[in-house]
């Protein structure tokens, strides 16, 4: 079995933060949400599984941290998906459904399990392969119940559960069972897959348009293909929007099981000074926070000093100085400098100063 990352995209939805670095850099509870991800792969999949990814926007960025983190454990492969375009310094892309094609000369022949570097499961992946393998069936998608389902891909079942149709990002309620950020499509429709795929790569497309995967997938269920649901039980984080970050924060933390949840380690160090940890929170390498109350629910960086701040559900980038913020259910761009604020649901991306001193760093 093949996996399949499409990881190419801008990321539009979580700018500021994504001017910097791809969406999947973006740190929770003290990984990259791609971290998140590739650690539930591995409880799922063997070592030497091979693994493409489809990269483009901060390419370089992307490849050399897999090579460096992931090389050990996974066979990994990467293919470039050129942009269709750019809108002034961003490129921007023609859709997943055209990245998937352009790993066919790997997976054609194979299972294909794609997955999404925005969409994490709080269980692991290793139930949509176990559905796969149990069910009568060409292939498996993850499904879950969401509350705004026109940000999602949504689908419809039969009593047995069989997908019979799917939609993607209906402006008008008609099913809240969303597709999730896995696909699993087994070796014999495989090619048929590739096949539509590069049918619809064919057709003009104007900016701002993609060639979705959906659509094709609606073709293979019109075709007869029998398309089960894995149903996810416990929540999957969305990392493509910043309001579902910070929620994700919290889920993630919750699932962290710290030796030292009060970090009394730091406090003995001095590098907590006359402050107040509220767990669950994570603190990064190399941070300093004096007169402040944090937590609960929030993810620190590395390189951070923080004075005289309340901060709670919030995620805090790395290298940044805060100072008198009273903040909650906010995200912090790495490198930034806050001063003199009260505000919630801050969200300020990299390198941003907000102060009213002369300081410029720390």
């Amino acid at each position: 079995m093949w996996l399949i990352c499409p990881i190419a995209g801008v990321g539009k939805r979580l700018q500021p933060f994504t001017y910097s670095k791809p969406k999947a850099f973006l740190k929770a509870a003290g990984k990259r949400a791609i971290d998140h991800i590739l650690i539930k792969l591995k409880k799922t999949f063997p070592q030497n599984t091979n693994i493409c990814f489809i990269v483009g926007y901060k390419k370089r960025l992307i490849t050399e941290y897999l090579k460096e983190n992931y090389s050990d454990y996974f066979n990994l492969h990467f293919v470039e998906q050129k942009p269709l375009g750019y809108d002034g310094d961003t490129p921007f892309f023609s859709g997943l459904g055209d990245a998937i094609l352009l790993t066919r000369e790997f997976v054609e022949s194979d299972d294909c399990f794609i997955f999404l570097s925005d969409r994490l499961p709080l269980e692991d992946y290793s139930s949509i392969v176990l559905t796969y393998h149990q069910c009568s069936c060409d292939g498996v998608i993850n499904v879950k119940k969401v509350k705004k389902p026109h940000f999602y891909g949504v689908t419809f079942i039969d009593e047995k559960g069989y997908i019979t149709k799917i939609v993607e990002k209906p402006q008008e309620f008609i099913s809240d069972l969303a597709v999730s950020g896995a696909y699993l499509f087994g070796k014999k429709i495989v090619p048929k897959l590739f096949e539509l795929l590069e049918i619809q790569s064919k057709i003009e497309i104007n900016n701002g348009e993609e060639h979705p995967l959906t659509s094709v997938i609606a073709q293979l269920i019109a075709q007869g293909v029998k398309l089960q649901v894995n149903k996810m039980q416990n929540e999957i984080i969305d990392f493509g929007r910043p309001e579902s970050l910070v929620d994700g924060n919290r889920f993630l933390l919750s699932e962290l099981k710290l030796k030292d949840p009060l970090y009394e380690y730091l406090i003995q160090s001095g590098s907590i000074k006359d402050s107040k940890i509220i767990p669950p929170v994570f603190i990064g390498k190399n941070v300093t926070i004096s007169n402040s109350v944090i937590g609960p629910n929030v993810s620190m960086g590395d390189d951070i000093m923080i004075e005289k701040c309340l901060l709670s559900e919030s995620v805090i980038g790395d290298g940044v100085f805060l100072k008198k913020i009273i903040s909650s259910k906010s995200i912090i761009g790495d490198y930034s400098v806050l001063e003199d604020l009260i505000k919630n649901e801050i969200t300020i991306g990299d390198s941003t100063y907000i102060t009213t001193s002369n300081m410029k760093s720390f």
